[in-house]
């Protein structure tokens, strides 16, 4: 069973959340709901096009391009949180954690109420293994946005990793009562379940999460859930 949790962990991996509401990207980072790009009009005018060429960059897969232009929005208006959490994302993408964690402070620094920061913060950290400080981000982000249902999921994850599976479960039924239709969710309650000792509760929820999965034309993920189905 360790070796299909390990893979269950792989396909479970939270999502970033971005710093307003915008055009899709070609990454796979979630948007903050509660989170805009406020007052556009009064930040200065190059500082606001270096930004949303930062963004294309993004969109493109540039990040040495989209840093460049982070980097020049922030030093024409050092005030713009959100080009500090649209930088923080670039060094994540290329591995740069304590840089982007840094940013991701600073963003917060500017804005105390940024879900995106906290929520982006927590993913960040929980890669460098840092679960507690993880949960408290996540913690963060759920007292700011009750309907947040990621930061939820990914609070789960972490009280999973530290070996508390009740609140783990706790924390991916808040998600799935927001989203009903949160197929990770589902599937990671269902890992949960499994490493508490509740098979019937774990094939449950797994089996769901693999039909969502196919509803959603994700054949990769669908196939890995029937393969940790079958591990039991």
């Amino acid at each position: 069973m360790a070796r299909n949790l390990q893979l269950a962990v792989w396909l479970a991996v939270g999502t970033m959340a971005i710093s307003m509401v915008g055009q899709p990207r070609a990454s796979a980072r979630m948007f903050a709901p509660n989170e805009r790009q406020a007052a556009v009009d009064i930040r200065p005018v190059a500082a606001t096009q270096q930004y949303q060429d930062g963004l294309t960059a993004v969109a493109a897969g540039n990040m040495n391009q989209a840093m460049t232009n982070f980097d020049r929005a922030i030093k024409l208006d050092p005030q713009y949180f959100q080009a500090y959490i649209e930088r923080g994302n670039v060094k994540t993408e290329v591995g740069d954690l304590p840089g982007a964690v840094a940013d991701y402070t600073t963003a917060i620094q500017l804005n105390p109420k940024s879900v995106a920061a906290y929520y982006n913060r927590g993913t960040v950290l929980s890669k460098s293994g840092r679960h507690q400080a993880a949960i408290a981000d996540y913690n963060t982000a759920i007292r700011i946005d009750p309907q947040y249902a990621q930061a939820y999921m990914n609070r789960g994850n972490e009280l999973d990793d530290l070996g508390d599976s009740a609140g783990a479960i706790a924390s991916y039924d808040r998600a799935i009562q927001i989203r009903p239709d949160y197929a990770l969710a589902y599937l990671n309650r269902g890992i949960a379940h499994g490493r508490a000792g509740h098979r019937s509760q774990a094939v449950t929820d797994l089996q769901l999460a693999a039909k969502l999965f196919k509803q959603m034309g994700n054949i990769d993920r669908y196939n890995r859930t029937l393969q940790i189905i079958n591990s039991f």
